[in-house]
């Protein structure tokens, strides 16, 4: 295999561009940075593809060693974006099971695998700092000439935007599987175990699910507008699709710097300055949610001492406060130096599922919510992101995020929850479910009654 890559400067509308330069193409993928980050990534057209699965088949971390041990060297220079080529991944919560000893793994409600490995022969990604386009193409014999065929593309679609899409139509609402009952009653559960000392705290979630009707892209589009994240990604493969509008990143790493960005800590929007204003003095002045955070960042903390070297780890960051187009968020940094000889399935079996989906200390309270939950969580609290060779990756933590399940008529999913303490108000916390979910039942509304326009 040999790689070539360009680059070209120019805007570039991402809606546009994603729709137009992977049209026909069953498997794609975007990570999207929605206007919030530097980089945007559309990746398209497999060289390798690999599902994963929690338990039998490949070992996931020997799969990925396997497929960055045949990559081609990129040469590319110091300037050029984190990644150009190298593996995309999602990770669901459920491939935990290859590290931690949980329970016996609840049965799926959905036909997927439990993660992705894929190694596109095509790359865009665009720079929204500099104005910048860079191309990368995988070929076994002439990138070359791809390289200049998508190339001739991209200058076409330069300068150019999407005037309006497609509409929706939900088929059967789109609801919980469980009832505010049925909540109150589990957190009961969950506050048991705090009280005996089993833990301190559990990440409580629950599944929200309807049938649609229309194309996931469409779906996608509104609720990258309506609900934007810094870490968003959609993934469309073989009969599903994956929308994420991630606020959470989960890791990242460029030679021996690795940092997470925990967030814990969440109140709705007001409806006006002065209410808006009153949501985040509250979340500021709330000594549960900045314990809730602590928590967090210890765990994150002892997570990140294991591939680091000792004395590096610090935390720059504790009780930041970021707004969100539905919520406000309570965030962290925690950062380290590698040791040396650090391979990623080091980093993700020290580190994975992130600490601020599970509770503290982690293997405890993984195993609390296995029996808490009614059924698997999927991609949802896993991970989606990218490992480039030259020595960089970055993940999110897969919340705000929708999974598209069939072709026109699908299956139509989400999962949200929150972090369970000793001091928890089971109604407070339900409420706090349904500020997270506003973002996607809004989107889900929005793309299902009308057209949006630029």
């Amino acid at each position: 295999m040999r790689v070539a890559v360009d680059k070209f400067k120019g805007i570039w509308d991402t809606e546009l561009l994603f729709q137009q330069i992977t049209a026909g193409c069953s498997e794609r993928w975007l990570l999207d940075s929605c206007g919030k980050g530097r980089y945007t990534v559309m990746a398209w057209e497999p060289w390798k593809q690999i599902p994963l699965w929690d338990v039998g088949g490949d070992d996931p971390m020997e799969a990925l060693e396997e497929v960055l041990a045949h990559l081609p060297c990129v040469n590319a220079p110091k300037e050029a974006p984190p990644f150009l080529m190298g593996v995309l991944g999602w990770l669901g919560y459920e491939l935990a099971w290859r590290w931690h000893r949980i329970g016996q793994p609840k049965p799926r409600h959905l036909p997927l695998p439990d993660g992705m490995w894929m190694v596109p022969r095509k790359v865009i990604v665009l720079d929204a700092r500099l104005d910048e386009a860079w191309i990368c193409v995988l070929d076994e014999t002439d990138p070359e000439t791809k390289l200049a065929h998508l190339s001739k593309q991209l200058l076409q679609l330069q300068g150019e935007t999407e005037a309006c899409q497609q509409t929706g139509e939900i088929l059967t609402p789109v609801t919980p599987v469980i009832t505010r009952q049925h909540y109150r009653h589990q957190i009961g559960h969950i506050k048991d175990a705090i009280a005996r000392g089993d833990i301190y705290q559990a990440n409580f979630t629950y599944r929200v699910q309807g049938q649609v009707m229309g194309t996931p892209w469409e779906l996608f589009q509104v609720l990258r507008r309506t609900n934007p994240g810094a870490y968003a990604a959609y993934i469309e493969g073989e009969g599903y699709a994956i929308l994420s509008s991630s606020p959470e990143q989960f890791v990242r790493w460029s030679g021996d710097h690795i940092e997470t960005k925990p967030i814990k800590g969440t109140r709705p929007r007001g409806a006006t300055p002065v209410a808006d204003a009153k949501e985040k003095a509250r979340l500021a002045a709330s000594e549960k949610d900045q314990a809730e955070l602590v928590m967090i960042v210890d765990l994150e903390r002892n997570d990140l001492g294991q591939v680091c070297e000792i004395g590096s780890i610090r935390v720059p960051r504790l009780f930041e406060l970021e707004p969100h187009p539905t919520v406000w968020h309570q965030v962290a940094a925690v950062e380290g130096r590698l040791k040396s000889g650090v391979k990623p399935r080091d980093i993700f079996g020290a580190i994975f599922p992130g600490g601020s989906i599970t509770g503290a200390p982690k293997l405890r309270s993984m195993q609390v919510i296995h029996d808490m939950e009614t059924g698997r969580r999927g991609i949802y609290t896993g991970s989606i992101g990218y490992i480039d060779p030259r020595g960089s990756a970055e993940w999110n933590i897969a919340i705000r995020t929708m999974i598209w399940a069939g072709g026109r008529e699908a299956n139509l999913s989400y999962h949200v929850g929150g972090g369970i303490v000793w001091d928890s108000d089971p109604d407070a916390e339900y409420e706090e479910t349904l500020a997270k979910g506003r973002g996607m039942l809004e989107a889900i509304q929005q793309w299902s009654a009308k057209k949006v326009k630029q």
